[in-house]
């Protein structure tokens, strides 16, 4: 009898404890995307330019993946505005500002971009110069 009582009262003990424990999950910090590997991130050191309220700042993504990036500013970034990431050959991105540290813009894109797994995945591919011959 002692037994089941105590059985009976672990398993309030742990019901009582998995109640009380979904508000203390955190959400994932990077969104899952479409792709398996959306929010791998790759090394990039790719010259950008950041446009925001009329200003046109200088920076260096540091890395990138299809759903956000990390860049390095050359200028302090304006309070408000709409982001928008000059990158090459690639439309403007839309982006949001999600984190700072220093010089360091964490910023999260609006759509996800498919072209970032394409062209940084294949420079990570071992079985890439295979499908060139």
């Amino acid at each position: 009898m002692a037994v089941a009582l105590s059985m009976a009262q672990t398993a309030v003990q742990e019901n009582h404890v998995t109640a009380s424990a979904s508000p203390n999950v955190r959400p994932l910090r990077r969104p899952a995307g479409s792709a398996p590997s959306a929010g791998r991130r790759f090394r990039a050191n790719w010259p950008a330019e950041l446009r925001v309220a009329g200003a046109r700042i200088p920076c260096t993504v540091i890395d990138i993946s299809s759903v956000g990036a990390c860049l390095k500013l050359e200028e302090p970034l304006p309070k408000e505005g709409t982001l928008r990431l000059i990158i090459g050959h690639v439309p403007p991105i839309q982006a949001v500002a999600t984190w700072r540290k220093n010089t360091l813009l964490g910023v999260l894109f609006h759509f996800e971009q498919s072209w970032v797994l394409d062209s940084c995945g294949k420079s990570f591919d071992p079985t890439a110069w295979l499908k060139n011959v």
